[in-house]
């Protein structure tokens, strides 16, 4: 997504949000692949009576991490599906006023979530958790993968909102 010509210039936070933003959108395609690619090889050992016996639990995990880790990227390029019943009709300051109350709300929504995700990683790492499979996985390690989408998350919308009150008339 370029700005247009004649739009005010993304201050540096921004642009090292939209930085990690991407690079996590690319994990997060990554990821996708990755699931993509072992059920196809599950799918093709089954022809011959054999299995990886980790496969959903590895696409579980995967699948988590593409989700959170592709939040910021969908967030920055308006992939966020929303209900725009009032908002679309709203004009003037009330739509500026309802913007606002959105990202706000988002970003303390986020950052609480992130709050409670990092209280989640570290009672998990402290007590040594595992996931009940074959791969004993320490549950502290999927999980920080969503405290990490979750932080780039709530970095992208606090740039937002920085950047917006840095170009206030």
């Amino acid at each position: 997504m370029q700005p247009s010509p004649d739009a005010p210039s993304r201050g540096a936070l921004d642009r090292w949000a939209g930085r990690l933003a991407r690079a996590c959108g690319v994990l997060a395609a990554t990821a996708v692949v990755a699931i993509l690619a072992i059920v196809c090889i599950e799918t093709v050992l089954r022809q011959f009576d054999a299995s990886l016996l980790v496969t959903d639990e590895i696409a579980g995990y995967l699948n988590a991490a593409a989700i959170f880790l592709g939040l910021a990227w969908t967030l920055r390029e308006g992939g966020f599906i929303r209900v725009e019943l009032l908002y679309d009709r709203a004009v003037g300051n009330l739509k500026q006023a309802l913007r606002w109350l959105i990202v706000l709300t988002a970003a303390i929504f986020s950052a609480l979530t992130l709050w409670v995700c990092i209280r989640q990683v570290i009672y998990a790492f402290d007590r040594d958790t595992r996931a009940v499979s074959i791969i004993d996985t320490p549950e502290w390690i999927p999980q920080s993968v969503m405290v990490l989408g979750l932080a780039v998350l709530l970095l992208q919308l606090v740039a937002w909102i920085v950047d917006r009150v840095r170009h206030i008339p």
